[in-house]
């Protein structure tokens, strides 16, 4: 069993964003896809991917290393892009103009891939199966796509802990979330401030006792 990634966002070009983990500590960060076969994993458990379909394009990577190298290098230029992008919206911000070029690149690029698929008479918009390595990249550049030009750009957050700061899109029923997940970030917030309390508080009971 691979890494298990934490898709919490409700954005899959988040959940890529989300990918270099302890971003605003330098000496911290650490990169969750080092190589073409993490890509793979997480593109599978953001349900991008089927389980078959990341295991052939892994056998692909495998062959042609140098092709699954130069992909992993867009995938991580796509996600520092979207970044920068959605970082300045959450600080009301204009977003970078070669970052935004960037996104409607690729996203011309997806275009080639894409077709319809009908269910029960309803069509849709997918992208032809293949053992293209770049595949998986292109539904996130739709994610980020439909997001950008959603009125749900307005609810994206950042994680109010400061040596986390994940994006997510705030969907609560009253646009209230604070941490990327409640058990991740929001328990270990919790628990910082009770030890605190508990700290200050013991604190004053012993200078009571002393006096």
């Amino acid at each position: 069993m691979g890494t298990v990634f934490n898709i919490l966002a409700g954005e899959r070009c988040l959940d890529l964003v989300n990918t270099l983990d302890n971003r605003p500590v330098p000496e911290k960060k650490l990169e969750l896809l080092p190589d073409y076969a993490s890509f793979a994993m997480w593109a599978e458990q953001a349900g991008i991917i089927s389980r078959q379909k990341r295991q052939r394009l892994c056998e692909v990577a495998l062959a042609d290393p140098a092709r699954a190298t130069n992909v992993l290098s867009w995938v991580i230029e796509l996600r520092e892009s979207l970044y920068r992008i959605f970082d300045r919206i959450v600080g009301e911000q204009q977003p970078p103009k070669s970052d935004l070029d960037l996104v409607a690149h690729f996203l011309a690029q997806s275009y080639r891939a894409v077709r319809f698929r009908s269910t029960h008479g309803v069509y849709q918009l997918d992208w032809q199966d293949g053992e293209q390595l770049e595949s998986p990249l292109w539904p996130i550049v739709r994610s980020a796509s439909s997001l950008l030009t959603s009125p749900d750009v307005k609810l994206v957050r950042k994680c109010s802990v400061e040596t986390c700061r994940w994006l997510f899109v705030d969907r609560s029923k009253n646009h209230s979330r604070r941490w990327c997940d409640m058990k991740i970030c929001g328990n270990r917030t919790k628990a910082r401030k009770y030890y605190s309390r508990t700290k200050v508080d013991a604190g004053e009971g012993a200078r009571a006792t002393q006096q």
